[in-house]
């Protein structure tokens, strides 16, 4: 495992994938691939026994997940992981993958963060009509779990919790973090890493899956 991406969806770790696999760094498990790869069930589990009882996930459990994305990509070894619900598991993470680098994606203001929530993953699920579906109930344990099903009122301390969470578990390994926002580009993340910086005339990836879903909300407003 080269990269661990554990900030918060909504914190640019779409783009900041789609910039690791340009610098090399691929595949990057990010939320995309949960659904393509029908690991919704798994990713249940490892959150029931997370916060409902039971051993923690180590390298071994979460192996049945990456390890099955390792061969539908032809064999490759999995390079990095970014997005729900792996950030979900900072802890376990970055025990699991002490090699790892981890960057902890953030926004510049919390409250733009917390609007951007609002506009896409929870109104998403309010209105999921697919409720039997293992997405679904994947997407339901975790709004249970991390903000007790109410974001309006606990997103923000989910916010500052989880952050806080992720540069502990790096001090407690001794492991150097980035703390990465949109918009720092290039230069930070490629010296991070050790890697060349792209030419000038390579730009910064802007990915978001989000976009139509917020085009078409806008229209019906």
């Amino acid at each position: 495992m080269k990269v661990l991406v554990l900030g918060l969806p909504r914190t640019g770790t779409q783009s900041l994938a789609e910039a690791l696999e340009q610098l090399g760094i691929s595949p990057i498990y990010h939320m995309r691939e949960v659904g393509k790869n029908q690991h919704a069930l798994l990713w249940t589990e490892a959150i029931e026994t997370k916060f409902e009882g039971g051993v923690p996930w180590g390298c071994e459990e979460f192996d049945r997940i990456l390890g099955e994305y390792e061969v539908s990509r032809g064999g490759v070894r999995e390079k990095g992981l970014a997005d729900y619900p792996a950030a979900i598991f900072p802890e376990e993470l970055i025990e699991a993958y002490p090699e790892a680098a981890v960057i902890l994606t953030v926004r510049e203001d919390e409250q733009k963060w917390h609007d951007s929530m609002m506009s896409t993953l929870i109104p998403a699920h309010a209105q999921n009509d697919h409720r039997s579906s293992d997405m679904y109930r994947l997407a339901a344990k975790y709004h249970q779990h991390c903000w007790s099903n109410d974001f309006p009122t606990h997103g923000m301390a989910l916010y500052q919790k989880h952050n806080q969470a992720v540069r502990d578990a790096a001090a407690r390994r001794a492991k150097k973090l980035l703390e990465y926002k949109p918009g720092m580009g290039w230069a930070p993340l490629c010296e991070f890493l050790g890697l060349p910086t792209p030419a000038a005339d390579v730009p910064y990836p802007r990915a978001d899956d989000w976009l139509d879903f917020k085009q078409k909300r806008t229209e019906k407003a």
